[in-house]
């Protein structure tokens, strides 16, 4: 028997994998659920036409009144996502919004869709080479759902499987990518965002940052149904809490609803996401410490240099428009990944709150506004010291004195591009977010060729451990800039396949 620990992305691609090779599996997971009043809200709205929703359901699923960027992203109106489940091992992060999740799905039920595969480069330090992880990603697309479109992205972002259909970007982001394709820039490329959305049933209803109420943004809750008629057996309510082996096979040592348990199994494949995966390792071991990597996030506001009438009426999806990767010249083999998004209900209540008495100037300002997300690669972004204090894992932000350099330099570039970008960044309002609050974060126990102790194999086993494989971002070597769940996905299918 192997066992998968955890239900979000890097479990069920595991999980997929285990059972492809006819192996028999067991997923154990906390599986907290959304609330029946919250979900029977969401089944209300998917039935219905977004004209024909009350006010009472709006206000059930906003954001917290205030606007800006909460401190959590909630799901349908819920935080489930973040709770700690009923004896999880203590948890201390010092950076607010930033939690593990005990979440059936994990934090695939709150996260943005982005989907892209790491470049050629990116995997220049990793002892897997994208020729391996090739397999994989073609693999992992296979189930998720994938919309896009063949643009200037694909040369060093392959689709490894065709997308079957695409989301509408708003008339801001159309005119955009015209002037891109019009221009030659080098070092920068823009194209659609890819999304991992079932496009076909979308109604543009701009629910997308609350929680899809029809449930189309792919989560790995909603591949459980499909695993466990491959025959997956699923525990819900297990909170594992050490990890042993020897050469007969591992022991799993978990809280259940009928206490504490022993699972017996062959192999046990660790996707508890970063945190999770991190101090479950760390008693397991007997270690006390752990670095973690981060892909810092940032926010950057653009005001388009002409206005774009009747945004706020526009019936869109609300998820990123547009990805744009700008080469770092300073920083040899590394990029900068942005995502553009437009108007929603997050920067309708941002702009409203920062004008203030002027707020009668709010419509003028959203016809011009556009939004950057974006990322850095973790050798120019901040880390997170990791420490075990009994059974607490303590969290601590260490910014990199390198970050605010490279985003002044970004600020200076996307300055010179306004005329194809439409838009001048106003790098006076950059949010530079702590390490961790993007939530691409890992390597904790990295891959290395040969690894020594605190390191992994380039199956996820840790230093001295045969039969035990961790299969989420901890084992990354390194945080590119680009999407993380595509490779995470990639990544543990590849170990399930291959272990």
């Amino acid at each position: 028997m192997d066992y998968v620990i955890g239900s979000g992305p890097a479990g069920v691609a595991c999980a997929t994998a285990l059972l492809g090779r006819g192996r028999a599996v067991t997923m154990l997971d906390a599986g907290l659920t959304l609330e029946p009043g919250y979900e029977a809200l969401r089944m209300a709205m998917a039935a219905r036409a977004p004209e024909d929703w009350t006010p009472e359901q709006h206000a059930m699923r906003r954001l917290p009144a205030g606007g800006g960027v909460p401190d959590y992203k909630l799901s349908h109106g819920s935080d489930y996502p973040y709770r700690a489940a009923p004896g999880a091992p203590g948890l201390g992060i010092d950076v607010p919004g930033v939690a593990a999740s005990y979440a059936q799905g994990g934090l695939g039920n709150v996260w943005g869709a982005a989907m892209l595969p790491y470049r050629a480069a990116d995997f220049a330090t990793w002892p897997v080479a994208v020729e391996e992880m090739a397999p994989a990603y073609r693999a992992v697309l296979g189930f998720v759902p994938l919309a896009g479109q063949a643009d200037a992205l694909e040369p060093e972002f392959p689709f490894y499987v065709r997308p079957r259909a695409d989301m509408p970007v708003s008339r801001q982001a159309k005119a955009l990518l015209r002037r891109f394709a019009r221009a030659s820039l080098p070092g920068v490329v823009a194209g659609r965002a890819r999304l991992a959305v079932r496009a076909a049933g979308c109604n543009a209803c701009g629910e997308c940052l609350n929680g899809c109420p029809r449930d189309l943004i792919f989560s790995g809750r909603q591949e459980l149904a499909a695993l466990r008629a491959a025959g997956m057996t699923y525990i819900q309510g297990a909170v594992v809490r050490g990890l042993a082996e020897d050469e007969h096979g591992v022991q799993i040592h978990a809280l259940t609803a009928m206490g504490g348990q022993v699972f017996s199994g062959d192999r046990v494949f660790v996707a508890a996401g970063v945190y999770g995966s991190t101090g479950l390792m760390l008693r397991s071991l007997g270690q006390a410490r752990a670095e973690i990597l981060d892909s810092q996030y940032f926010i950057l506001p653009l005001l388009g240099l002409a206005r774009t009438t009747g945004v706020a009426a526009e019936r869109l999806h609300t998820l990123a428009q547009v990805f744009i990767e700008i080469e770092d010249a300073a920083v040899a083999a590394q990029n900068v990944h942005l995502q553009i998004y437009g108007y929603s209900d997050v920067l309708d209540a941002t702009i409203a709150q920062k004008l203030g008495a002027l707020r009668e100037l709010r419509a003028q300002v959203l016809e011009r506004a556009l939004v950057v997300q974006g990322y850095l690669h973790s050798d120019v972004s901040g880390r997170l010291a990791a420490r075990l204090e009994g059974d607490v894992l303590r969290v601590t932000a260490v910014p990199n004195l390198a970050t605010p350099a490279v985003l002044k330099r970004l600020v200076r570039r996307l300055g010179r591009l306004a005329p194809v970008l439409g838009a001048r960044p106003l790098g006076p309002l950059l949010q530079a977010m702590p390490p961790g609050r993007g939530y691409h974060s890992g390597g904790s126990f990295p891959m290395r060729e040969c690894p020594g102790p605190g390191e992994t194999d380039t199956l996820g086993r840790p230093y001295g451990r045969r039969r035990t494989h961790i299969v989420d971002a901890a084992v990354f070597p390194s945080i590119p800039a680009a999407t993380i769940t595509l490779t995470v996905m990639a990544n543990a299918w590849r170990i399930g396949n291959e272990s």
